[in-house]
């Protein structure tokens, strides 16, 4: 029963992004595990063990920009882990973490007057350590 109730709730992020990845007007990034091994030895060939680490666990990272709207993970049994606002944009994270399954779901949603921005990050990872991913540039 378990695994069905989380993998309906993962769907409904998978349908969220199908929406929006093709959708005139709406801007999308998709970053699967092959791209996340080939981060991780990067990290690793240039010394950053922790980042090596967390990338290689990482399934995948979604995001998709769209105009106006709120309320994604909050309606899908995730729990809001953070909210922060700061110049009329508001940030909340939401987490989804289930007692029998290793890997974790973390959804953060950026909403203002500018625009709306959803991040779907899926896989092995310390919350302490996703924070790194911002530091990644592409060079």
């Amino acid at each position: 029963f378990l695994p069905n109730l989380v993998s309906a709730q993962s769907s409904f992020m998978n349908d969220f992004f199908k929406r929006y990845e093709t959708a005139e007007g709406f801007s999308s990034v998709s970053l699967g595990a092959k791209m996340m091994q080939t981060m991780s030895r990067q990290a690793a060939e240039h010394g950053d063990k922790g980042l090596a680490v967390l990338l290689e666990d990482i399934q995948y990272i979604r995001i998709v920009a769209l105009a106006g709207g709120d309320g994604v993970a909050s309606e899908r049994k995730f729990r809001e882990a953070a909210s922060t606002t700061e110049d009329g944009q508001t940030t909340k994270f939401y987490i989804r973490e289930t007692a029998l399954a290793v890997k974790s779901e973390l959804v953060m949603i950026t909403y203002g007057a500018k625009e709306t921005v959803v991040v779907n990050i899926y896989g092995v990872f310390d919350l302490k350590q996703i924070a790194r991913l911002s530091s990644i540039r592409p060079q």
